[in-house]
């Protein structure tokens, strides 16, 4: 099953936004609206560095036993 996708739309003049995703069909989901121009911090790409490149991140998350997490 997929777990995300990532949509950029347009919102129509009139604030409407329509969106077609099958792939969720019959599931509830959570939309989560952010202005594409809404600006980011700079230390915030400085903290997602850090977190992917911890210990943690590239020993534990990246050894493929823990795929088994996406099968439940």
């Amino acid at each position: 099953m997929i777990q995300a996708i990532r949509k950029t739309e347009r919102i129509a003049p009139d604030g409407a936004l329509t969106l077609s995703v099958p792939e969720f069909s019959g599931v509830e989901v959570e939309i989560i609206i952010l202005p594409r121009t809404a600006p980011m911090p700079p230390e915030t790409f400085a903290e997602m560095r850090l977190q992917e490149q911890s210990g943690f991140a590239r020993q534990v998350l990246a050894d493929p036993a823990e795929d088994i997490w996406n099968d439940l």
